[in-house]
């Protein structure tokens, strides 16, 4: 199994992409590359060659948008560091395409019992799964 450190950096595009599909506002509306454009000072056009790669940002921009997004500079960044906190949004990406994010979301809601019932029911059908798969 490959280390992190083994791979490339992600670019500057993706993981810039990757912030403005995952964060939401406090009201939980999703960002938009318009809004991102405005807010932050640029055309929305050189907002889209960012996440493109056509342009690298300069280090005052980018500060601006990890200020606005609410992350560490470090995010986009090389270090090993960063490459802990982008794996830490990727994982939460990847979770969030799986519909993990609203699962985890509803069940906030209920009361301990009521969720352990949940994580029991949860536990029972993943061992059916494993046991279709492997058989």
């Amino acid at each position: 199994m490959s280390e992190p450190g083994d791979q490339p950096p992600e670019p500057f595009g993706r993981l810039l992409e990757r912030l403005i599909n995952l964060k939401k506002h406090d009201d939980g509306r999703p960002y938009t590359v318009s809004e991102v454009a405005e807010e932050i000072g640029i055309s929305k056009s050189q907002l889209y060659n960012l996440i493109k790669g056509a342009n690298e940002p300069k280090l005052r921009f980018a500060q601006e948008l990890a200020a606005y997004f609410g992350v560490e500079l470090e995010y986009f960044g090389t270090s090993e560091r960063a490459r802990e906190i982008q794996g830490q949004y990727a994982l939460l990406e990847q979770l969030s395409q799986q519909g993990v994010r609203d699962v985890a979301f509803r069940a906030s809601a209920l009361s301990p019992d009521v969720l352990s019932s949940v994580l029991d029911f949860i536990d029972f059908q993943a061992s059916r799964s494993e046991n279709h798969t492997s058989g």
